[in-house]
């Protein structure tokens, strides 16, 4: 599914993470800012709000790709067993987000691609959670060096996730975006991070938005008091 070419500027979110209060402020802060919301992956994974953050916007109003932490729970769906340290190491939120989902909410998860080629009025855009050599798993943090991995992207904007880290990069007339996490920043505590791009001019700006996460929080140390990490995520 492709955007219109009239949209001009473009909310770009990733790491959503099932944090249903910080998309939410996310959502409020961007409403009348832009005109398409793209979302590089990991709708789901730590947190299990998965299905509240579908039903804050319409279908026909994102689109996305798939997570590292999506495809597991799509695995899931499809029969394929959750890994079996994944419970420990990110707590019971993934899979109490599984059993809440409705069938349409799947679908919607399931028809995400890996990547996204998109195009803006003559801007061609390409999308990725990971790395355009690793969709799922690639890390480019803002200590990256080797951006000549980038020369054999056809696109004008390359938008990234995964690592929870704001990057906004140009290299050889390609802009490099990663607009942080939404639902667990590592920046910075207290707010969701996202970006705004004008297609027109190629100015982005990191926008950091505040939110109150005790609901959140409330429900880790109900489902999830051995793993602080999923609370320490959110506040420190």
């Amino acid at each position: 599914m492709s955007p219109p070419s009239v949209d001009v500027r473009v909310a770009l979110l990733a790491d959503i993470h099932g944090n249903h209060c910080a998309l939410s402020a996310v959502l409020d802060t961007l409403k009348r800012r832009v005109d398409r919301y793209l979302v590089a992956g990991d709708l789901c994974g730590y947190y299990p709000f998965v299905s509240e953050c579908l039903s804050l916007w319409p279908e026909s109003e994102m689109v996305g790709v798939r997570g590292n932490h999506d495809q597991v729970l799509l695995d899931a769906v499809q029969g394929i067993a959750v890994p079996g340290d994944y419970r420990k190491k990110y707590g019971s939120g993934l899979e109490r987000a599984l059993s809440r989902l409705s069938r349409p909410e799947i679908e919607r998860l399931l028809a995400l691609p890996d990547t996204q080629a998109l195009s803006f009025g003559g801007a061609r855009l390409r999308m990725y959670h990971g790395a355009p050599w690793d969709p799922f798993e690639g890390r480019v943090y803002p200590d990256f060096s080797a951006w000549e991995r980038f020369s054999c992207v056809e696109a004008d904007v390359i938008v990234l996730g995964h690592t929870h880290y704001p990057l906004v990069r140009e290299y050889h007339g390609k802009l490099v975006i990663n607009p942080g996490s939404v639902g667990q920043a590592r920046n910075q505590s207290g707010v969701a991070c996202c970006a705004v791009l004008d297609l027109e001019s190629r100015e982005v700006e990191l926008v950091s938005v505040p939110y109150s996460p005790e609901d959140v929080i409330a429900d880790v140390r109900r489902h999830d008091p051995h793993l602080p990490y999923l609370v320490d995520a959110l506040t420190r």
